[in-house]
């Protein structure tokens, strides 16, 4: 199941009752805690996921109010002139789980208050959402699958990965996220935009015993960002500002993998329909060349496009270790936008799924989907009883909601609340912020790896990434679109219109560390460097730090102290800057 499900490439939910087993859920990186790590985290897992596994309650609803004080000597994140400031942070939050017959669902929301004690129009109202859900309508037949996320990221990017969209409100270590003030470091309400992502997925599986299984099912998901111009972003993906882009993709999906009784081989037959309608109000604003200075106006646009898959695979067990596979169909990709290379070929593959443990698995496969001859690869190694490895590596075609859609709908919840990779157990959405906030049509190159080990009072994971994404209609990417961080007015960054159009990179690595120093008290730390790469600007460069400390008053009090540390080295005037966090809190649940 594990290599069929990779021939697929539409965004229906990758998670149904057939593979359910196979989507590591434990923590970190999806890996099952050691019996003593259990026992040594078990106040911080509270807190992080009432729903982790061993509760034994069909229904965990847990309140909770996360208060916050925060001082920064660069609020609005600029070269100069610094503004110190103190932030006061205000965050209900709530945390669902259900285990019932009928319904399996995770689910975490946080709204956070941000207040400036002397910048007023920094102040503003985020939100956090992850939940992801499947209902049973008719055992063994019908089911809908629900899920949803919102977040704050970066427009302006290079931002070593911060950001909130798709994080657990609370950190692995079980330390409260300075999620309120935004992606936190480098970021304020001048430079942040809310997106949202809604998804539902009513869908039959039914089981012909040893003939196989079939599966069809519809889609529909929303979604939008929107820079925060007002007071508040909007947690759902409707309405907002007019500085934002707008999604909405239906899919409808058929399946047929063949059972048991073709033995060694298994037979898979894909079909998927996709239709999205994107809408661009960002680009009606009016923008400064910054090569000539030249006003420049930004026509409104909207596009619809379309995807229609049918694919043909064949598995071959050669025995428990080693699967072979190989494919072949038709693609139709088309955009309604002038100069976009539209795609209608055949599509193929050849691949291998080895699994050298019940705890291990990758598959690695070359061949042409998405317009281009390509690499992709995935997998989790159980290194050691305690060590996890995770790689993926992707090559799709795609607006950035597209991909954010895709990405949603390959995820699942991890033992932290952060949504992780459903097939690895790795992360997800870390380039999210790397990158920024740009309208288009791009080919998106993603790797991302990482390796996470645990001893009984430790937990080290370090994490490696790297995302291309190249403008494949120019019409829409005349080059990236940054902002002015004080102002907010668009700035567009000079490039060359060729049909393969500008091109974006981030590369990013990351450590964090976690060390118990008593049943009460954890210290954890992390480091993060960045270098991202834009057409005609150069190579910026971000370093982010920090080191936090948590004591657990109560099973349901926590206090935290952190500071960290913000600097980025930018070739363009005035984006360069460095800032400096105190953070003191606490969390108390109801």
């Amino acid at each position: 199941m594990f290599a069929a499900q990779l021939g697929t490439a539409g965004a229906f939910p990758f998670i149904d009752p057939t593979n359910q087993d196979t989507v590591p859920t434990g923590a970190p990186l999806g890996a099952e805690l050691p019996a003593a790590d259990v026992k040594g985290l078990r106040n911080q897992l509270r807190l992080t996921n009432p729903g982790a596994a061993g509760n034994p309650s069909a229904w965990t609803i847990i309140p909770r109010l996360t208060i916050q004080e925060i001082l920064t000597d660069n609020a609005y994140g600029v070269s100069s002139p610094r503004r110190p400031d103190a932030v006061t942070v205000i965050s209900p939050g709530i945390s669902v789980a259900a285990d019932t017959s009928r319904l399996k669902l995770n689910l975490d929301f946080q709204p956070s208050l941000v207040m400036h004690a002397v910048n007023g129009p920094l102040n503003t109202l985020v939100h956090q959402l992850t939940a992801t859900g499947l209902i049973t309508v008719v055992p063994d037949l019908a089911f809908v699958d629900v899920r949803a996320l919102s977040g704050v990221q970066s427009r302006l990017g290079a931002l070593s990965g911060a950001g909130t969209l798709g994080a657990g409100t609370v950190a692995p270590g079980g330390v409260p996220t300075d999620i309120g003030y935004g992606a936190g470091q480098g970021a304020n309400r001048n430079n942040l935009v809310q997106t949202s992502s809604f998804g539902l997925s009513p869908y039959l599986l039914r089981q012909f015993g040893d003939y196989g299984t079939g599966k069809i099912g519809a889609s529909i998901d929303v979604s939008r960002y929107s820079a925060l111009n007002g007071f508040t972003g909007n947690p759902l993906p409707l309405g907002g500002s007019t500085n934002g882009q707008s999604l909405v993709t239906t899919e409808e999906i058929a399946r047929y993998s063949s059972g048991d009784i073709l033995q060694k081989f298994q037979y898979t037959f894909d079909l998927s329909l996709s239709q999205s309608r994107t809408q661009n109000d960002a680009l009606t604003a009016t923008a400064i060349n910054t090569a000539t200075g030249a006003t420049v106006i930004l026509p409104q646009q909207s596009f619809s496009s379309q995807r229609q898959t049918i694919n043909n695979q064949i598995n071959y067990a050669l025995n428990r270790k080693f699967t072979f596979f190989v494919s072949g169909g038709y693609e139709k990709i088309y955009y309604g936008v002038p100069n976009a290379p539209n795609v209608n070929g055949l599509i193929w593959k050849v691949g291998t799924t080895v699994t050298p443990s019940p705890e291990s698995s990758f598959t690695v496969s070359y061949g042409r989907q998405n317009g281009a001859n390509a690499f992709e690869a995935s997998g989790r190694l159980a290194l050691t009883a305690r060590t996890i490895l995770t790689f993926s590596y992707d090559n799709t075609v795609g607006t950035q909601l597209q991909n954010l859609q895709n990405q949603l709908n390959n995820s699942a919840i991890g033992q932290t609340g952060a949504l992780i990779n459903a097939q690895t157990g790795g992360p997800v959405f870390i380039q999210g912020n790397g990158l920024g906030v740009q309208n288009g049509v791009f080919r998106f190159r993603t790797f991302t790896t990482a390796l996470a080990t645990q001893w009984e009072r430790d937990t080290l994971q370090g994490t490696l990434s790297w995302s291309e994404q190249t403008a494949l209609t120019p019409a829409l990417g005349v080059g990236s679109i940054l902002f002015d961080p004080v102002t907010g007015a668009a700035l567009i960054v000079p490039t060359t219109i060729s049909t393969n159009g500008p091109s974006s990179e981030v590369k990013t690595a990351s450590i964090y560390w976690m060390h118990e120093l008593s049943p009460a008290l954890t210290l954890t730390s992390n480091a993060s460097y960045s270098l991202i790469t834009r057409s005609g600007t150069g190579t910026d460069r971000s370093l982010s730090t920090a080191v936090a400390l948590q004591y657990l008053v109560t099973d349901s009090t926590t206090l935290t102290a952190r500071y960290s540390f913000f600097d980025r080295k930018s070739r363009l005037p005035g984006y360069s800057l460095s800032e400096n966090l105190l953070l003191v809190g606490f969390t108390k649940q109801f």
